[in-house]
This record gives C-alpha cells, sequence and structure tokens, in this order.
C-alpha cells in the first residue's frame, strides 16, 4: 500500500474500536446501538478482506488469475490487449476523472471505476500509480501488482504471441 491508503486503513480500522469503546461506556439503549453499528462494520471489514481485496494477481501463459482469499476469477490471455504501468498523471490524463463504485480506502480500492473511457475494473492497493490492463470484449482493468514491471512484461509476451 501505499502511504496515503495506509493512512485511510487505520483510520478505518479506528473507527469500530472508538464506537465499540463507547458503546461499552454508554448508557441503554445507545450502547445498544453503538455496539450493533460496531458489529456491522466489523462484518463489512470482514468481507472487504475476504471478497473485495485481492490477495494476488498470477500471470501464465494462459491468462491473468485474480486471486481473493474465498474465490478466484480468471481471464483469458486472448481477451487481454496490453497493459501499462500509468503515474497518477499519465491516469488522469488517459482515463480522465474516476469515480469508485465498490470499498475504498480500508486496504485500497475495490470494485468499479467509471471514467471517461467507461467502467473498469478497479482492484488498487495505491493510487501513486497503477497497471491498466487493456481488454477487448470486457471490462478493463486497473491493478496495482507487487512488480508491475514485470507483469506488463508478461503480458507483453503474450500481445507478442498473438500478433
Amino acid at each position: 500500500m501505499d502511504t496515503l491508503l495506509r493512512v485511510f486503513t487505520w483510520i478505518a480500522l479506528a473507527i469500530p474500536v472508538v464506537i465499540g469503546t463507547a458503546g461499552l461506556r454508554a448508557p441503554w439503549p445507545a450502547s445498544t446501538v453503538l455496539l450493533a453499528s460496531t458489529v456491522f462494520m466489523i462484518a463489512i471489514y470482514v468481507f472487504v478482506w475476504l471478497w473485495m481485496r485481492p490477495t494476488e494477481f498470477v500471470v501464465s501463459p494462459d491468462g491473468l488469475e485474480l486471486v481473493w482469499p474465498v474465490r478466484r476469477r480468471s481471464i483469458p490471455a486472448s481477451a487481454i490487449v496490453r497493459a501499462r504501468v500509468l503515474a497518477k498523471a499519465q491516469l488522469r490524463s488517459e482515463l480522465g476523472r474516476m469515480m469508485r463504485i465498490g470499498a475504498g480506502g480500508l486496504w485500497g480500492g475495490f470494485g468499479l471505476a467509471r471514467t471517461s473511457r467507461g467502467t473498469l475494473e478497479l482492484w488498487v492497493s495505491r493510487v501513486d500509480w497503477m497497471v491498466y490492463v487493456e481488454c477487448h470484449d470486457r471490462r478493463g482493468l486497473l491493478l496495482s501488482p507487487d512488480d508491475p514491471e514485470g507483469f506488463c512484461a508478461e503480458v507483453a509476451k503474450w500481445a507478442r504471441a498473438s500478433a
């Protein structure tokens, strides 16, 4: 994670602690509302961790696999046109303003990104750069793999092989 998302994550993780502590000290019925809110927030955080936050992006000759703790999804190499690293300024100039639809601020941004070029899938843990994976016949992706240059080099092999 980059510094900005690390700070947002720590703030987000502190919120249920603060509300839960207040719930333990508050009189009834406020305590019930505060403690129920804490349980609800924790359930949302568990959902984001297990379902929304990818743990890895696996590149193979067959394509790209997105891996979460409780699910996986494969994108065939034939559906991927190219991948490239875009810095923050390049993202804005190429894709325009983005609006996230999904989870954001807690471990990253996950879900969809609405841009002037259409809707993209968003699976990032940093906002200073992203890998833009262009696809045909499906939504493109914005990712933040550990090794962005190596990731893009692997995708370039597919492009050369299919050309």
